[in-house]
């Protein structure tokens, strides 16, 4: 585990949203301003929700902190896995309960690992390793498979159907 604790937050670039909602709203608001004023709630609350949520990984477990709801204290012991539902990360306990986990993304698994000192399995890095140096071929129903140099040597020679240049050592039909 690491020695300092990483916090995880939702990126700064929903302040963008935030202020495109903002400038959305005035529209409407200018329009109306005693019957519409209220909708400005909505981007302050989306505004506090980015300033506010995070997850915090450390050699204790996690923590979670939200905005409008209780925050989470999550020891290693009773994490069961993480998993992603849409674009939400969500940590499972071995007793079925789930928390969303502010500021984490599929592709922050490599320092979600990292800093939880392997507790949680890197299988980006994983897989991208395995990939590595192989061919994918993709046959007419859309199946994919990863082969090494010498499988897709023989794939090719045993498919005439296969356009373009042969291998060395292959007949040509």
């Amino acid at each position: 585990m690491t020695d300092s604790p990483q916090v995880f937050r939702p990126t700064r670039e929903h302040i963008l949203a935030i202020v495109l909602m903002t400038a959305i709203a005035l529209i409407g608001i200018a329009w109306a301003p005693l019957v519409l004023g209220w909708i400005l709630l909505f981007p302050a609350a989306y505004l506090a929700w980015v300033l506010s949520s995070s997850t915090t990984v450390s050699s204790r477990g996690i923590e979670t902190r939200y905005l409008m709801r209780r925050n989470a204290s999550l020891a290693w012991g009773e994490l069961a896995g993480i998993a992603f539902q849409g674009a939400r990360a969500l940590a499972t306990t071995k007793d079925g309960s789930t928390y969303p986990l502010p500021g984490v993304t599929f592709n922050t698994i490599p320092e979600l690992s990292e800093a939880s000192g392997g507790a949680i399995t890197d299988v980006i890095t994983q897989s991208a390793e395995a990939a590595d140096g192989k061919y994918e071929i993709i046959d007419r129903a859309g199946h994919k498979v990863l082969l090494t140099r010498d499988e897709y040597d023989a794939y090719v020679r045993v498919h005439p159907d296969l356009y373009g240049p042969r291998p060395a050592g292959s007949t040509k039909i």
